[in-house]
């Protein structure tokens, strides 16, 4: 439903001296973009009676201030710079003051810059010659024209924030050139207050001959340039590129020869003549093809297939990178070897060579034109080897061993540069470049029938330099078979070993070392627990580094035996009352009773340690009883009848 505009009075607008300052009220402006010079309105809708408002721009007033009347009020304002305003109202009476929230912010789009740098690439120059005018750090928004004092160039060019340049262009008068900007939104213009000042003249003749005197030449030739016809009233000089040549010469009507030259390649040579009727030279552009013949490269790097070969062997000679049409030869101190061979810009070989001694060998090079040889920076020996067969002396170190253990294989001397390569039989181990000194091949493992031999890896045809030998001894195996305990100390183990030579020793922790020829140990009375088991032969060979375990356990799945008799008569059998049990059980408490309910025996934690004596006195034979407490919820306490014999 559209209902219609109505008015409504405001009692905020009735002077309350209490009244606080409403700073919602609505802030608007015209206008906010405006072109240097512009005016614009500022308005503040539905004032407050009583309150003052003052406009202000970065904390300073902006004109004077106005008193709300309950309508719109209005501030105008002519902008030199973008900025901010604010207002703040202020009460009359109570003196209270407080910005309005809303903000103007005004955007002032100013004339063009006329303080920008112009530059121009020639400021003097010949009719018919042409000039580029810039200007550094043109405005975006901004397009420039170039005016000369009477027209104004119809094409314009746009301002980028960067430098700019017109296009190129033959002013036929000497003339001082004007810029104009103009803005492209605000079409304020300014005129840069720099100006482009070309000065045109009449160029000096430029229908003359260069010649050069020779056009194939070697490294470090001279050629001479000359010009003809020349004007007295012109001054020449000669440049290679932007480097002048000798110096400035003054025509003479006739040939004028400049300095002499000695050009490294091919090059364009240019004449500037300047004359009294044109300020700036003309180029007077010779292109001269000099075939300029540098000697060979002499760094080029020499390799050969093969740096060290046996006697008979052929090696081949190459060179990495030659010159495109250079001829290269190969010499070997003596004379030369085969043919030229001519260059391709890649590598070349030279005929294969066989020589009968460690020979020298040297490339000697020189171009189609320029024929003195050059020799080559670079040379390569040839090494030929004079060994014969299984001629090295060698140790191997130890030469006897048990199998699985490492040696070590040594050449006293070496040649520098061999390769000496080891092998067992067709494998090969590895291989070694010759020093000078000893060589050693270390840690190798033989297998149980090493075939060692040291081949020199030069040769193309295997030659066995040296045979070593080492012995190997076969290590002990071992086949352990175990009977678990049944009653007491009743354990057993069976050993027997393979390979390995006797005698053995046969080593068991806990327990004894038993030396034997035999092959097999019985192991009896032994009590549940681990076993560490070591046979060592009489090479010293062993069965493993560290034992073999081997563990006794109690059959049929008991965890505790109770010894029922004790014969403490020396013997070592049945001594001590022994109680065995699971590892993870604690030692129990024990007490023993004499038939009469005695205790003639008690331990906090039983050690397997007692010999059937109470009070420093052997008891008598007989039956006995025993109670033995583990102090475990698993296990009750155990009663039972121990006899002592043996001891009276």
């Amino acid at each position: 439903m559209h209902h219609p505009h109505v008015s409504y009075s405001h009692p905020k607008n009735s002077l309350n001296p209490s009244a606080t300052i409403d700073n919602s009220l609505t802030v608007s402006i015209d206008k906010a973009v405006l072109c240097e010079g512009e005016l614009t309105q500022i308005h503040i809708a539905t004032s407050e009676a009583g309150i003052s408002y003052q406009l202000q721009s970065e904390g300073i007033n902006i004109g004077s201030a106005q008193t709300g009347n309950g309508a719109t009020i209005h501030f105008t304002i002519n902008p030199k710079l973008s900025s901010l305003y604010e207002i703040t109202a202020t009460n009359t009476t109570t003196l209270e003051s407080s910005k309005l929230a809303q903000t103007v912010h005004v955007k002032v789009i100013n004339k063009p810059l006329a303080d920008l740098t112009v530059n121009i690439s020639e400021d003097q120059i010949c009719v018919g010659e042409k000039t580029i005018i810039s200007i550094e750090n043109s405005e975006s928004g901004v397009h420039y024209q170039l005016f000369d004092g009477t027209y104004v160039q119809e094409n314009s060019i746009e301002g980028n924030n960067s430098n700019i340049s017109f296009p190129e262009f033959s002013p036929f008068r000497s003339i001082i050139y004007h810029i104009i900007a103009t803005s492209t939104i605000c079409s304020s213009t300014s005129t840069l207050q720099q100006t482009a000042k070309v000065l045109v003249g009449l160029p000096p003749e430029d229908h003359l001959h260069p010649t050069i005197d020779k056009h194939t030449i070697c490294k470090d030739e001279e050629v001479t340039i000359s010009l003809t016809p020349t004007d007295p009233s012109v001054t020449y000089q000669l440049f290679n590129g932007d480097t002048p040549i000798g110096s400035s010469l003054t025509g003479n009507s006739e040939v004028l020869n400049f300095e002499p030259t000695i050009p490294s390649a091919s090059a364009t040579y240019r004449i500037e003549a300047l004359g009294d009727k044109c300020i700036s030279p003309i180029d007077i552009r010779y292109t001269v093809n000099v075939d300029v013949h540098n000697a060979p490269i002499s760094n080029l790097e020499i390799f050969a297939s093969r740096e060290t070969i046996c006697v008979g062997e052929t090696t081949i000679l190459s060179l990495k990178n030659s010159e495109d049409g250079i001829f290269y030869r190969l010499h070997n101190g003596d004379n030369f070897i085969g043919p030229n061979i001519i260059g391709n810009g890649s590598s070349i070989d030279f005929p294969s060579v066989s020589p009968i001694k460690s020979t020298f060998y040297q490339i000697y090079a020189h171009e189609s034109v320029c024929t003195n040889n050059v020799i080559l920076d670079n040379s390569k020996q040839i090494n030929l080897l004079d060994i014969k067969t299984l001629s090295l002396e060698n140790f191997v170190t130890p030469a006897e061993i048990c199998l699985g253990e490492l040696v070590d294989i040594e050449l006293p001397t070496s040649t520098l540069g061999i390769e000496y390569m080891l092998h067992d039989g067709d494998e090969e181990i590895g291989s070694i470049i010759g020093s000078g000194e000893a060589l050693v091949f270390e840690e190798i493992e033989p297998n149980e029938q090493p075939n060692y031999k040291i081949t020199i890896g030069n040769c193309i045809d295997e030659l066995i330099a040296a045979k070593p030998e080492v012995t190997v001894h076969l290590n002990p195996k071992l086949q352990i078979l175990s009977k678990d305990v049944r009653y007491a100390n009743d354990g057993q183990l069976t050993i027997s070993t393979t390979d390995g030579t006797p005698p053995y020793q046969f080593m068991i922790d806990p327990g004894d070392t038993y030396s034997t020829s035999n092959n097999t140990l019985e192991l009896t009375n032994l009590a549940t627990g681990s076993y560490q088991i070591l046979v060592v032969d009489a090479n010293y060979c062993r069965s493993s580094d560290a034992g073999q375990l081997v563990e006794i356990h109690f059959e049929d799945g008991k965890n505790i035996i109770v010894g029922n008799a004790l014969t403490p008569n020396g013997d070592g059998i049945n001594d001590k009352w022994l109680l065995q049990y699971e590892s993870d059980l604690q030692a129990p408490e024990v007490a023993v009773f004499n038939i009469y309910g005695q205790e003639v025996y008690y331990s906090k934690s039983y050690q397997n340690d007692w010999k059937g004596n109470y009070n420093g006195s052997n008891l008598p034979n007989g039956a006995y009883y025993y109670l033995i407490d583990f102090k475990s919820e698993s296990i009750k306490p155990i009663r039972g009848t121990l006899s002592i014999l043996g001891k009276n």
